[in-house]
């Protein structure tokens, strides 16, 4: 099964997904109207990926965390910095290999 990729985000991260070739982007402008885009792209048995850029998610706010908990296994939900490069403390897609995984993965360059 082929599984669809989404991008939520401000118009230059949802433009920039697009033209990567992700179909399905949503630029984000009120919350009601993103949560029910979220909420859409959740049904969806055939989507794999949503790709959400932090600030959007800091403002839905403690309606995003409740969908996150109660959603399926599928979507998996990827947070990534906007275009003001603005980071969480933890990094996400880290924390989401090493629970996967179930290790803690360590790269060092050689010689160190």
């Amino acid at each position: 099964m082929s599984f669809k990729i989404a991008a939520i985000g401000d118009i230059e991260t949802a433009t920039g997904f697009a033209l990567a070739g992700v179909s399905y982007t949503h630029v984000h402008v009120e919350k009601e109207e993103t949560l029910a885009k979220l909420d859409e792209f959740f049904a969806d048995e055939s989507m794999g990926l949503v790709i959400i850029t932090h600030p959007v998610v800091d403002e839905l706010g403690f309606e995003f965390k409740q969908r996150m908990r109660t959603k399926r296994l599928f979507p998996i939900v990827l947070k990534i910095p906007d275009k003001t490069g603005a980071v969480p403390k933890v990094d996400e897609l880290y924390e989401l290999i090493r629970r996967t995984v179930g290790a803690e993965i360590v790269v060092k360059a050689e010689g160190r």
